[in-house]
């Protein structure tokens, strides 16, 4: 237990003095995100969340942290992710050269970790499945697909970071019941550091003056939650199964399928951003950015509350994977009507 006091002090503790050094950087450098035709805030706001994030994280994993091998590369890894968003948030670069750095990391991991996501349990209910080398290909789609959906996330105040959040408390609970301790302080540490973040953003306590993720945090957060999710699912010895995945992060897989679907049924490239997310459907119906919020973290709650539900009392996977996609299809089609 004092382990877990000293990097769940210490991961708030820099990430929150992060938050107030590069404040002024960000100032000079020009590290700032300004309203637009999409961008309805008022003034220009520091994207340093997700630098800060990583930096609070970084710190912690040094010097309190014997970290393993594994641990190396993902933070090596995640530290590339960090430098692209933080990139294209000064630069605004091409959705091409994103998803090949994104697509790069993901090989780079598979091959030095030895881990692809080829092992997809008895989803359907008849046998276990294993993909074998698809699993490659898998494991960059997946990984692609948690980083747009966290991005796709950061829409109003309090809302990318909160969905990261839940899942990671998620995934503590999981890798802490089966004892997988090195996972569950890593997923400690990012978790924490999100805290600090979230009181910026949202300008609560000490925080006057508001930050955003930027593309830095919601890119590093989704690729981070994404791995342990593989981490946790893909490995000879696996902590959780891998439909249970699906669940932890259900609220920002399904806003960007469904989203992603609709774009592309409209002859849009699905990256093309708009302007018909879920929080943007509520904020039309009347509800505030903190109504908004509030009710995305209550379904998102629940949802996590039903995969770690499945898994503790090992509900069969194909009935989770038929909840799952029924789930998904009323959320498509109620999205598309309204």
């Amino acid at each position: 237990m004092e382990d877990e006091m000293e990097i769940i002090f210490s991961s708030f503790l820099f990430t929150f003095l992060a938050i107030k050094a590069l404040k002024p950087i960000a100032d000079k450098v020009g590290l700032l995100d300004t309203p637009n035709y999409r961008k309805h805030h008022q003034g220009a706001v520091p994207l340093i969340g997700g630098v800060a994030i990583f930096i609070g994280v970084a710190i912690t994993s040094l010097i309190f942290m014997t970290l393993s091998y594994q641990q190396k590369i993902l933070l090596g890894s995640s530290l590339i992710i960090v430098l692209l968003g933080v990139f294209d948030d000064l630069r605004d670069i091409s959705v091409r050269f994103r998803l090949f750095v994104q697509a790069s990391s993901t090989i780079f991991m598979c091959l030095s970790l030895n881990v692809t996501l080829s092992y997809l349990g008895n989803m359907f209910g008849f046998s276990e499945l294993n993909i074998g080398v698809i699993g490659y290909l898998v494991a960059v789609i997946a990984v692609i697909g948690g980083i747009n959906a966290y991005n796709m996330m950061d829409g109003i105040d309090g809302l990318a970071g909160s969905m990261a959040l839940i899942s990671l408390m998620a995934l503590i609970i999981l890798f802490a019941s089966k004892g997988a301790i090195e996972y569950m302080h890593w997923a400690i540490i990012f978790a924490v550091a999100i805290i600090p973040y979230l009181f910026a953003n949202l300008k609560l306590g000490w925080f006057k003056q508001k930050i955003f993720m930027g593309d830095a945090g919601s890119m590093l957060l989704g690729f981070v939650i994404v791995w342990l999710l593989i981490l946790g699912t893909q490995q000879e010895t696996k902590y959780f199964r891998t439909v249970t995945a699906l669940w932890i992060i259900a609220i920002p897989l399904m806003d960007m399928a469904a989203i992603m679907i609709r774009r592309i049924r409209k002859g849009n490239s699905p990256f093309r951003p708009d302007r018909n997310h879920l929080h943007h459907i509520f904020l039309r119906a009347g509800l505030n950015s903190r109504q908004a919020l509030g009710v995305i973290v209550a379904a998102a709650l629940l949802f996590t509350s039903v995969g770690l539900a499945g898994e503790f009392w090992q509900i069969p996977e194909w009935i989770m994977l038929s909840g799952f996609l029924s789930l998904f299809a009323g959320y498509y089609y109620s999205l598309h009507r309204i």
